[in-house]
């Protein structure tokens, strides 16, 4: 089970209001090392008196249940309602938790079964209104939940379980400041419940207000200590104010708690990472990805930690991975192209680049560096048929059709260099300039090729993937 508490016991404990308290003691009187505990006389069994049946009581029932969902499983759970006395087979708050269970445990026929029967013999109660608005949302019935809710809230305009439900839906859809009210209306009734404090504290998050999304937060603690989600968020509130010492405690209490939650190791290897320690953050992030292999969160951070450190390959690698597993982020491909075009696999680089050509169609970077994969091969005819058709429908006195042409036709490069001069656009001079040098290059112009990797490099402003591409070309010649 996991470590947070189960919430459909806590539903069930808020809803039918049967308190439960399990304590767990252990006491002991020390004794020196000169006394000998006293030996206690046994009762020979056949005089020890005959034990009495335990009577059935509701706090001892949820004991029992508690122990189960901690230790066993929600199943074995269930199996304790068959031992009901027949007095409590009718029980609302006995079937209030059986269905809440079952609602759990994906048993929605029979959880239905039971609902309806509680709907039946109690239609006013907004306790088992609240679990109908559970089942239809486990069993995608939006339209069934919608009028429950409304239902209800027509009854018990701050009944928490209901605004917490609503404010749910809108956290989903990102409208966090219509969801903060939600919450807000659910404290209404009760300042404590957990979720709606949770809700609001993240929705506080999201819009800004992190006082009250601390408060929040802080306030579950005093409730939950082992409320890993508050921990999370406070992290990431310390984070905001660059704290990130602090950031990195208090998502290392949320990890004691759950050690298994993708995002608490993804935010952990962020604040290692801003401590400088990368080692570290490199760990946090390998544990995220290992948790979520086929999420591409995960090696997309890694793949930035291998870029910083110049760790070329393993960055590679871990961009390969982000492509395999999701394929629409464009950015991915675009370093899976440079990347491949620093090693020489210009094969991978044109591939790369065309996705990212596919995705972004109006960047001028990808067609030029893709008509340079094709001469580095030597491949001019199908460098040619490529831009053919990238040229069309361009302003032929624009400076990107010019570096095109010059691209397909290998003329004209002296009007290309004053047109490029003229430029007063920062990001597409550095671009074109790199181009400029990176024809020469191909074409065997190392001075002029120089030249304008330097220039581009002087430019000190790496707004633009070439950057990185003229200063791998500029170490190379520097070797």
């Amino acid at each position: 089970m996991n470590k947070q508490r189960s919430r459909s016991l806590v539903i069930w404990a808020a809803l039918s209001g049967v308190c439960f308290l399990v304590f767990f003691s252990c006491s002991s009187t020390p004794t020196s090392e000169l006394e000998t505990p006293p030996v206690e006389e046994r009762v020979p069994e056949e005089e020890l008196p005959p034990q009495e049946p335990e009577v059935f009581t509701t706090v001892n029932f949820a004991q029992r249940l508690q122990k189960v969902l901690e230790d066993g499983t929600i199943e074995e759970a269930l199996a304790l309602f068959d031992q009901l006395p027949p007095e409590y087979e009718d029980d609302r708050d006995m079937q209030l938790l059986y269905a809440s269970l079952l609602v759990s445990a994906g048993k929605l026929d029979q959880a239905s079964v039971v609902t309806n029967k509680l709907l039946a013999a109690h239609p006013e109660d907004s306790e088992v209104l609240m679990l109908s608005v559970m089942l239809a949302k486990a069993s995608g019935d939006t339209k069934a939940k919608n009028a429950k809710l409304k239902e209800l809230l027509a009854k018990d305009p701050t009944n928490s379980d209901a605004n917490v439900a609503l404010a749910d839906e809108q956290m989903l859809r990102r409208n966090y400041k219509l969801a903060g009210q939600y919450y807000r209306k659910g404290l209404e009734s009760d300042p404590d419940h957990i979720d709606a404090l949770s809700g609001y504290g993240q929705a506080s998050y999201y819009t800004g207000d992190d006082r009250a999304s601390r408060a929040a937060f802080n306030k579950i603690l005093e409730q939950d200590p082992d409320n890993s989600i508050a921990y999370s968020f406070l992290g990431k509130l310390d984070a905001v104010d660059e704290n990130y010492y602090s950031a990195a405690k208090n998502i290392e209490k949320a990890i004691a708690i759950d050690d298994d939650i993708f995002d608490y190791w993804l935010d952990y290897g962020q604040y290692l990472r801003y401590q400088g320690k990368f080692k570290e953050a490199e760990e946090a992030w390998i544990k995220a990805k290992d948790l979520q292999p086929e999420f591409f969160l995960g090696y997309a951070y890694l793949a930035g930690l291998y870029d910083e450190q110049n760790r070329y390959e393993e960055c590679l690698q871990m961009y390969r991975k982000v492509i395999q597993y999701n394929p629409k982020y464009y950015f991915a491909y675009e370093s899976v192209g440079m990347l491949a075009w620093r090693k020489g696999s210009y094969a991978e680089a044109r591939a790369a680049f065309e996705k990212a050509f596919a995705a972004y169609s109006d960047n001028i970077s990808y067609p030029l560096i893709i008509a340079a994969t094709y001469l580095k091969e030597g491949k001019k005819k199908e460098c040619k048929s490529f831009l053919g058709k990238v040229m069309r429908n361009r302003a032929t006195d624009s400076l990107e059709y010019m570096m095109l042409r010059l691209y397909y036709d290998s003329l004209g490069d002296q009007r290309v260099m004053q047109k490029v001069a003229n430029e007063s656009n920062r990001n597409l001079k550095g671009k074109m300039m790199y181009y400029l040098g990176l024809f020469y290059e191909i074409y065997g112009n190392d001075v002029q090729s120089k030249k304008y990797y330097t220039d581009v490099l002087a430019l000190n402003s790496p707004m633009f993937f070439e950057y990185r591409l003229a200063e791998w070309a500029v170490e190379v010649v520097e070797k």
